[in-house]
């Protein structure tokens, strides 16, 4: 069946519609703009791609690839990039189709496994690959308790995922107020060095 494409329903509608297409919504989850949008700033996960934007970095963000124990166990566990063409993938809709970079003897490749599901939301990634539907490749503050209660399990395919940034991001030319500098170094010792969310892979 084609994978699932949705925008803004909830966890349980998109679990139970997982083999069909359910209608698509645009209405939450939307990604914000700094400037058009009328925003001081705004967090981005992931990396800097518009150069109209002025970033501060705010913590390192680890990804990996994850599974249930059940999906595992239905479909085996892949051991390198070349494996994970016979599975199914949870993708990150907001993203490209070369989202799933690794890095490969210093320098990147990536792989593309056919879609089980593709949403705009992390935590619904995480929930989808907790019910078995496939691999997902999500950062450690979205999966890092599941991970430690077992629930999920790192998928190593033998290569390290594309290092990413959590950042604060301002439109170029517009100058940063005392109160976003203050945010900048409040989230700064909040998320710690390293981050308090991370787990050994």
């Amino acid at each position: 069946p084609p994978p699932a494409e949705v925008c803004g329903l909830s966890p349980p509608y998109v679990l139970a519609t997982a083999d069909k297409k359910p209608t698509r919504k645009d209405k939450a989850f939307a990604r914000r703009d700094a400037a058009p949008d009328g925003f001081d700033a705004v967090v981005r996960h992931g990396v800097l791609e518009d150069s109209r934007l002025v970033a501060w970095q705010l913590a390192p963000s680890q990804r990996l690839l994850v599974a249930s124990p059940d999906y595992l166990s239905r479909h085996g566990s892949p051991r390198s990039l070349d494996d994970l063409a016979g599975h199914r993938a949870i993708y990150y809709l907001n993203r490209g189709v070369a989202d799933w970079r690794f890095l490969d003897h210093g320098d990147s490749t990536f792989a593309r496994p056919a879609a089980a599901l593709r949403v705009n939301n992390g935590d619904m990634m995480r929930d989808a690959a907790l019910a078995g539907l496939g691999i997902a490749l999500l950062p450690t503050f979205i999966v890092g308790q599941e991970l430690k209660a077992g629930t999920l399990r790192v998928v190593d395919v033998g290569r390290l995922v594309e290092p990413e940034s959590i950042y604060v991001a301002h439109a170029e030319g517009r100058r940063s107020s005392a109160k976003l500098r203050a945010l900048v170094a409040s989230l700064r010792q909040t998320f710690g060095e390293p981050p308090y969310w991370d787990v050994t892979a």
